[in-house]
């Protein structure tokens, strides 16, 4: 019983680096969310996002803003450095906060963002040959660069 409740103290202790909404169910830590009824759900590094049939959205606590597009998914780590968004499949649009920690990765290609610009992002096609793990990315709109991490 005592592993339990620290466990369950454990699991709580982690502050919320930001929360996700959306207008349809979406996935969250591998569970589906029924939104009906709750704005909005929070977020904690380590965390994995599936959007629904429509986009969700992800406010992060320094006022960066993240819309992954139906069907896409993401996931939130915890770095030395603070924490990176990876986009693991879809596109995202993005607005990085100016001195915003934040980093945005599209498979294992880096996103150089531009504060303040609206970026939009895609992985999705073929991985590269001789790179499986990392899917083709494109930048669609904004001014930042990739960079292959």
């Amino acid at each position: 019983m005592l592993t339990i409740l620290v466990a369950a103290i454990a699991a709580f202790a982690a502050s919320p680096i930001g929360s996700v909404s959306s207008g349809s169910d979406f996935t969250l830590r591998g569970v589906k969310v029924a939104t009906a009824g709750v704005p909005s759900w929070p977020v904690m590094a380590g965390d994995s996002i599936l959007a629904g049939s429509t986009p969700a959205r992800i406010r992060f606590v320094d006022g960066s803003v993240v819309t992954l597009d139906p069907d896409s998914s993401a996931k939130v780590e915890q770095t030395d450095g603070g924490l990176l968004l990876r986009l693991v499949s879809g596109t995202m649009a993005f607005t990085m906060a100016p001195n915003s920690a934040l980093s945005f990765f599209a498979g294992q290609t880096g996103v150089q963002a531009v504060p303040n610009a609206e970026m939009t992002v895609t992985a999705g096609g073929a991985p590269a040959v001789g790179n499986r793990g990392t899917p083709a990315v494109t930048i669609g709109k904004g001014g930042g660069n990739l960079c292959a991490k």
